[in-house]
């Protein structure tokens, strides 16, 4: 019964920090989550190529730290998003900014300086046509597990969409369940784990007011912790587990995979 417990509560929980930030110095995320038919996903890709390299300059000038693309899994067109991509701030002024004013020509005349205008505005016009970007989520990473994970191309993520319903939820994320997730990371069961605070959308009606990550290196690192088993509990963590489970309302899962990487 206890493994039993300890199992339900890892499969509810699991989903370097994502973006390896500084404790004093938090992490601020954009996600944005991409429709692409799949007669579209050939210029879809073609245009996330040519928007990495822009987002290179972007690095280079210190207006974000990084940049990456995810395919969702499973992608079927009728289950909403096929991709997200991330974007890493220093801080929440720069994400609500996104690309300061009058900068955008100058980072693209670096990243491309033989386009010509024609070039240009075939580009732009793919990118509209390739794809429908379903809705944004800003976030700011409030904990993470310590390691040293290399957050590779082939990287699989795991992401639990929670709703708080009580104050005590970030202290129970780090008081009883980081513990786990750092035994996971340490005996090289899992990458990395991460807790991400939701700015917005925020509201009665938004889905979630936090994430819960888990990285792992490939399908077969997850596949073994999922079908693993991970060990036992005393009674006392058991109904501390289970208590802890009030805290939130467990809205759903996503898993993904990394296809391009900036920093």
């Amino acid at each position: 019964m206890k493994k039993f417990v300890f199992l339900i509560a890892l499969m509810l929980l699991c989903t370097v920090s994502l973006f390896a930030q500084e404790e004093d110095h938090p992490l601020y995320i954009l996600m944005e989550f991409m429709s692409v038919s799949d007669d579209m996903n050939g210029d879809y890709q073609e245009v996330e190529q040519f928007w990495s390299k822009i987002h290179q300059q972007r690095v280079a000038d210190n207006n974000i730290i990084g940049w990456d693309l995810w395919a969702m899994n499973p992608g079927g067109t009728e289950q909403g998003s096929q991709y997200f991509t991330v974007t890493l701030f220093s801080s929440m002024a720069a994400m609500f900014e996104g690309i300061p004013g009058g900068k955008f020509d100058e980072y693209l005349q670096n990243a491309y300086p033989n386009f010509s205008d024609k070039e240009r505005d075939e580009m732009m016009e793919k990118t509209v046509k390739s794809r429908d970007m379903a809705h944004q989520v800003y976030c700011k990473e409030i904990n993470t597990t310590s390691g040293d994970f290399d957050m590779e191309l082939g990287t699989v993520l795991v992401m639990d969409i929670m709703k708080q319903e009580y104050d005590s939820y970030e202290k129970v994320e780090n008081e009883i369940f980081k513990p786990w997730h750092q035994q996971m990371v340490d005996d090289g069961k899992k990458g990395a784990w991460g807790v991400l605070r939701v700015i917005l959308p925020a509201g009665s009606q938004a889905v979630g007011t936090h994430i819960t990550y888990s990285m792992y290196k490939d399908y077969s690192q997850l596949a073994n912790f999922w079908e693993g088993d991970n060990g036992d509990m005393d009674l006392t963590t058991s109904l501390a587990v289970q208590k802890a489970l009030k805290t939130r309302d467990w809205r759903g899962v996503e898993m993904a995979r990394l296809v391009m990487k900036v920093r």
